[in-house]
Formats: structure tokens, sequence, C-alpha cells
């Protein structure tokens, strides 16, 4: 992996790979954590680059993406916002000069703005549907303190309705630069040759001083909260435990824990909710190492009637975390380390998710080494130093649930 920075700020990093395919994956620093007191307008700025350049109306970019991108897509997050697809190497170049002129030079008109507003509102309308979506959302107001993360990364109904045109300019003014950007390309290509695309395409996109804003991890208040939603067959549940304090050795062995309490049918929480106790269809866990958001989750579906019994039981697991120490043996974890790194490479063989995933750490964490780093040197963790991560996590519990009653 090898990185370059542009004389106008521009970091990028670049990785070689076998395939004739290449993946692209620009992040910045202007998500949803950047909105201020206009919530949502990260998001919409994020719509609104699609509507249409100088060269190029929304017809004509719409036609060239569908054209030469196997895949492209972009999201708002609260650390990042993300440009990210994959292409034939051929098409390298043309696919560099379009998110060139999406992201250099957009036209913001009234016309468009209040369309992809409506689009938007109407997002807005179908975001509860989603339970699980809906759990995290009713988390993040019931137990954070941070105003813009108590709410959606899409807005409110009355931000959205208070939001006008000059909004999106001036958060596109502050936010799109290039000494706010990462670009992360992985192709069969040379270095030097896609090194000089990046160059010709992105070089004129200016620099600026960027506003002043405080990184502020968000660590959530322990408790339980429960909220009701009409019309639900089965109770959602979403356990979090902060992990800001956790330093990169310990996010590690965290991820190590976690293959063995949480992931997948053979993990202990599948085991004693589903298996001996019959009370969840799954079980999702999720290391979020993120900025603004550091923790990790626990989500699952549960009958109404069984909600206490299935907290009582996460509890209880979590007492009995230390007796881990005397079952979990060196073959143990070299088997849970090759299950994560298994997974982490499997999803890492669609170039996409490997760029995305080094732009976005840069972002975050200004290293996108971080991400690969995250699969090397794990047998060197030894069963004690996991245990007592693991010890060091679920002792701060928040509980949400969403049930009909």
């Amino acid at each position: 992996m090898k990185d370059f920075i542009f004389d106008n700020g521009l970091k990028f990093i670049y990785k070689k790979s076998n395939s004739e395919l290449s993946s692209i994956c620009i992040s910045l620093d202007a998500g949803a954590a950047r909105d201020g007191e206009m919530l949502g307008v990260a998001h919409v700025t994020e719509h609104m680059v699609y509507k249409g350049t100088e060269t190029r109306s929304e017809k004509e970019i719409n036609t060239e993406l569908s054209s030469i991108f196997g895949f492209q897509n972009a999201m708002t997050n609260y650390p990042y916002v993300v440009f990210y697809g994959t292409l034939l190497s051929e098409d390298l170049k043309q696919g560099l000069d379009l998110f060139s002129d999406i992201l250099l030079d957009p036209v913001f008109t009234e016309e468009g703005f209040k369309e992809e507003m409506e689009v938007i509102k109407q997002e807005l309308k179908e975001w509860d549907e989603d339970l699980e979506q809906y759990t995290e959302d009713k988390l993040y107001y019931n137990c954070m303190e941070n105003r813009r993360i108590k709410y959606p990364i899409i807005g409110t109904e009355e931000s959205l309705n208070s939001m006008t045109i000059d909004d999106a300019i001036d958060f596109f003014n502050n936010y799109y630069c290039a000494n706010n950007a990462t670009i992360t390309i992985i192709s069969d290509l040379e270095f030097e040759e896609v090194r000089d695309m990046v160059e010709e395409y992105f070089i004129d996109w200016r620099s600026e001083k960027l506003p002043e804003t405080e990184k502020v991890i968000t660590i959530p208040k322990s408790g339980v909260f429960i909220d009701s939603k009409e019309e639900i067959n089965s109770a959602k549940v979403q356990i979090i435990f902060p992990i800001d304090e956790l330093n990169q050795w310990e996010i590690k062995a965290l991820r190590i824990f976690n293959q063995y309490f949480g992931e997948g049918v053979n993990s202990v929480l599948f085991d004693t909710l589903r298996t001996k106790n019959a009370l969840v269809y799954d079980v999702l866990t999720r290391v979020a190492n993120e900025e603004h958001i550091k923790v990790y989750k626990i989500t699952y579906s549960t009958a109404h009637e069984n909600v206490e019994k299935s907290i009582e039981i996460v509890n209880e697991l979590i007492k009995n975390i230390n007796g881990y120490r005397s079952i979990l043996k060196k073959n143990d974890i070299e088997a849970l380390i090759k299950s994560f790194r298994l997974k982490r490479l499997f999803a890492n063989e669609q170039s996409v998710r490997l760029a995305m995933g080094i732009s976005t750490y840069d972002t975050m964490f200004g290293d996108g080494m971080l991400y690969i780093d995250e699969t090397e040197n794990l047998d060197k963790i030894p069963v004690d130093y996991i245990i007592d991560t693991a010890n060091k996590v679920l002792k701060n519990m928040t509980v949400q649930v969403i049930s009909n009653k």
C-alpha cells in the first residue's frame, strides 16, 4: 500500500490488486457530525452533488454512472460521507473524471433542491419502518448527550422543513475541499499511472481553511429505556457498551472475543438465547469503532413477554466472562482468529469494501493502515488480555427496548 499527498492537501492511498477491476472510494470529513444546528444538511449535500454540474446534467451523470460502473453509491454517516464504486480498470480514468466533476463543480439550483428535498422527506417517512433503525434511533435519543448524535443522520422533519438551498451550499463550500478528503484506489494499474490520473482530475480541487469543530466521543448513559411502537409482532432489543477507552490492541482483542461471544450460530449468545432457551431467532453483534460513536452492540428480536428474561440472560452471561479463561485454550483462540480474518478477508475480496474501509479509517483516525492492521498479529494476543478487555467493555450497559406494550 502506498500513499501520496498532493499540493492541494488531497490524500491519495493506493493498493495493488490482481483483478481487472478498479475500485474508488472518496471519503470526506463531511458527515452528519458536521451538521451544526441544521440537522441533516450533510445528507442533503451528498444528494445535491448528483443533481448536475457545469458540464453534465443529472440525467447525463446517471447515464454515465450506469454505463461505466458495475457498482456505485454514496453514503452519509456521522463521521464521514463517502462516494465509491467499482469499474473496469480500462474505465478508471473516465470514472475519476466523473467523480471529480460531481465533487468539484456541482451546480445547486432551487429546482433541483426542491426536487431532492421531497425525495429526502419521503425517505424520512420511511426511515422508522425499519425496526432495527428505529430502535437504534430511539436508543441514541435516550442515552446520548451530544445533540447531533441524538437525532438521525437524515435529520428531523423540523430541520428539513426549515432548510434552504443556501444551507447546502454553505456546507459544500465549508467541507467539500481537497484538504478534507482521502481518495483510495485499488487497481491492477501501476501506482504512478493511477497517481497521475488522480492528479489530472483533482489537482484543481480547492483547499480551504476548515471550520473549527471539536471532535467529541459521545459516551452513552447507562440504563434501560423502553419505548412503544404499535403494530409490531415482536420486541426489538439493542444493548450497547462504550468502547471509547480501548486502544488499538484492545479493539483487536474485542473483535476476537466477539467471535466467541456474539458471532454466528456457535456463539455464546446464540447458543444460550436461541438454542437453549428458544427466546430469539437471531442475534447480531458489532464492534462499532467509529469516530463520535464507539460502542459494542448486541441486537435481537424476541417475543414481548420474553424481553426481561432475555436481558437477564445476557446479564448472567456477562457476569460469567471470567469463566472463559479456563474454557478457552490456545487452539480455540487460533480458531477464533482464523474466523475473524476469514470474514474480514472475504468481505475485502470486494475491493470496493476494502477501499471504503481504508478511506473511512483515514478520515476518522488519520491513518488508513489501521483498517488493515486490525487483522495483523492477532496471534500475539493472550487469552487473559482478551478476557480482561471483555471485562473492561461489558460493564456499562445501555439497553433500548421497542415493544407494542
